[in-house]
């Protein structure tokens, strides 16, 4: 399935449930799901966010998961979701190697000073911290711009040739096909080499 085909899909006026979080009882219809992709793809487009570039994501299975990571594949940009258990060195192998521009970790985590937010300083990455608001929707606060993220960029419209994930373990695996299921699609499962020529700061 393409990021195309599955924004297409979304982009319907059916009022059931698009996506559903049974942990906490968090729903979104599929026109609500679609606003807040789009809303926070403009956001990440005014952060400076390029096709090709890669976005890493801190976060548990929630809301503002499968949000931010469908709002990166329609910015035509990678998406990197990493087990928010990682140590400060494994992060930074992950940050390093996909050679990231931002990172996306959970509200307080910079305060808290987790390890993602330390392996991004290191590198020289962006940090937002993203979040749910019940009122607002999903939400996301750069608090630390980094060295690579480019001027405001344009919202762009998704590619089927678009690399739209990398997934380095089962975590991150199941973590993505738990947030996409969620929204009533099936899912590939397709480990395959990284295209590392499209993963550039420049």
């Amino acid at each position: 399935m393409t990021m195309t085909t599955l924004l297409t899909a979304l982009d319907t006026q059916s009022p059931s449930p698009a996506l559903i979080i049974p942990s906490n009882s968090q729903h979104l219809s599929y026109p609500t799901l679609n606003s807040q992709i789009r809303s926070l793809q403009s956001t990440l487009a005014t952060l400076g966010v390029a096709p090709k570039t890669a976005v890493t994501l801190s976060l548990l299975n929630s809301v503002e998961f499968a949000v931010a990571f469908l709002a990166i594949g329609a910015q035509r940009a990678v998406a990197a979701p990493l087990n928010p258990a990682y140590k400060q060195e494994e992060v930074e192998f992950y940050v390093d190697d996909i050679k990231a521009v931002l990172s996306l970790v959970p509200r307080g985590a910079v305060r808290a000073v987790e390890a993602a937010v330390v392996a991004a300083r290191k590198f020289g990455v962006g940090i937002a911290e993203v979040w749910f608001d019940e009122e607002k929707g999903v939400r996301l606060e750069l608090v630390e711009r980094g060295r690579y993220l480019k001027s405001k960029q344009k919202v762009y419209e998704a590619d089927a040739d678009d690399v739209a994930v990398l997934l380095y373990l089962p975590h991150a695996l199941r973590l993505l096909v738990d947030a996409l299921a969620v929204v009533g699609f099936a899912y590939q499962r397709n480990y395959g080499t990284t295209q590392r020529y499209l993963l550039s700061r420049a």
